[in-house]
């Protein structure tokens, strides 16, 4: 299946017309090797171009496109990669795309997560994205791959009272990320899922969504770090029959009370840990309500991980799944660490951070675009054309034994060329990857062809 016919399926979200100017649009994103912008876009995929360039300008900014019902298909595409048993796993972060100048929309100064350590803080101007993806692990990629379904830009206070002094209600990163979630969960009714996050969505109103006494997502759980001091509480028993049932029972020890003890009970496990290497940890465990108020009680599972040689320091998680153990809470929040890894090759191999654009819209759909457009790549990839390939080495003393998402994008681009010199070859493109023809040689007939027309 060539990567065009399967953007067919999101033909139904758009109108005709807009369907052809985002297929070259498409077409220009992956052979692109600089910038994303749509000049750039129309520079390399200029063998598609039959219309004037304002016409794929305005797609972004004017064109009816219905980003929900596109984001949906993906996301059923998506979830056909996975057992029908299976847990999905949606793994929520923020992401900072640097933009610079006074007219760009909802800009404003952010934390540069790359450039900021524990001691010193580094403020950044751009857009920040609340993006929700879903962890896949594909038996061609060496650890999960974290694939973006839905992103969300978050407005500051400040760049809201600039750019509209009357508008509605500002909404934290933890309240868009709760919104993603509903609409999220409305798309897999009777699916179990799991959502992962930082530090950022530990609060206590993303836990109240995500446990099994929710109106909402009942069928959803959390996982993320906690706080040493959270306020916990003992199960407060039957009703004794007088006044208002309780909400909780009396007042346990928090997880730093219960690490300071003379006694803890630490058991050592084998966790795996970054990079997919096993690692010895003592974990410490408790459970409790987790109480608010004006917000209610919600029963967690706490652990704390140390380092039985101390050159770390301890860190501490929670859940509201009851089924998970403890070292299955800590290697569930290290694959968070997929999504990092998205944003990393999105900025490098799709130019996540080239956009020139200012208006509302194109600046609304140029980011989640790319995004969408990675898992695109790999959704893709793993539907018709995984096969038993050989990486590509990009130097001989680096050897590679999985495939990385430079040779997903690789195998895309000669899918695409291979629309012009070879449509009757096989659908599978396999054969490109492991023989890749010049593309100096390519662009040179292309040049060719159009000079004699």
């Amino acid at each position: 299946m060539r990567i065009i016919d399967f953007f067919l399926v999101f033909s139904q979200a758009l109108t005709e017309p807009t369907y052809l100017n985002l297929a070259v649009l498409l077409r220009g994103a992956i052979l692109a090797s600089g910038s994303r912008t749509v000049t750039d876009c129309l520079r390399a995929a200029w063998p598609w171009v039959n219309k004037h360039f304002s016409v794929y300008e305005n797609v972004l900014r004017r064109a009816r496109i219905n980003e929900l019902k596109m984001a949906r298909i993906l996301f059923e595409h998506i979830s056909r990669l996975l057992p029908d048993e299976a847990v999905i796993e949606l793994i929520i972060d923020e992401t900072v795309v640097r933009r610079y100048g006074p007219y760009v929309y909802g800009l404003s100064m952010h934390r540069d997560k790359t450039g900021s350590s524990r001691s010193e803080n580094r403020m950044t101007p751009g857009n920040m994205w609340i993006v929700l993806a879903i962890g896949v692990k594909l038996p061609f990629l060496e650890k999960v791959a974290a694939l973006p379904i839905l992103s969300v830009n978050y407005i500051s206070p400040k760049a809201g009272r600039r750019m509209r002094p009357g508008r509605r209600k500002h909404r934290t990163p933890c309240e868009l990320a709760m919104i993603l979630i509903r609409k999220a969960a409305r798309w897999m009714p009777g699916r179990r899922f799991r959502v992962i996050g930082d530090a950022w969505y530990a609060s206590h109103l993303m836990a109240d969504l995500l446990n099994e006494n929710s109106d909402i997502c009942a069928n959803g759980t959390l996982v993320s770090r906690f706080k040493w001091d959270a306020r916990l509480h003992a199960d407060p028993g039957g009703y004794s029959g007088f006044g208002r049932p309780r909400i909780i029972g009396e007042r346990i020890l928090n997880p730093r009370q219960v690490a300071g003890r003379r006694d803890p009970r630490w058991s050592e496990s084998e966790i795996k840990w970054y990079g997919g290497k096993l690692k010895k940890f003592l974990l410490l465990s408790g459970e409790g309500l987790w109480y608010r108020c004006s917000q209610g009680a919600t029963w967690v599972r706490w652990v704390i991980a140390r380092d039985p040689l101390r050159k770390r320091s301890d860190e501490i998680f929670f859940t509201t799944d009851r089924a998970l153990k403890p070292y299955e809470i800590v290697e569930c929040y290290i694959r968070r660490w997929s999504i990092e890894v998205t944003f990393e090759e999105t900025r490098k191999h799709l130019g996540l951070e080239t956009m020139k654009n200012r208006t509302r819209n194109a600046v609304n759909r140029s980011a989640p675009f790319l995004l969408s457009l990675y898992s695109l790549i790999v959704v893709w990839f793993a539907i018709g054309n995984a096969r038993s390939l050989t990486p590509s080495n990009a130097a001989p003393w680096y050897p590679k034994k999985h495939l990385t998402f430079s040779d997903l994008i690789a195998n895309a681009k000669y899918d695409i060329l291979g629309e012009l010199y070879l449509p009757q070859a096989d659908q599978s493109t396999s054969e490109f990857l492991l023989a890749p023809f010049p593309l100096n040689i390519v662009y040179g007939a292309l040049f060719k062809k159009r000079k004699v027309a």
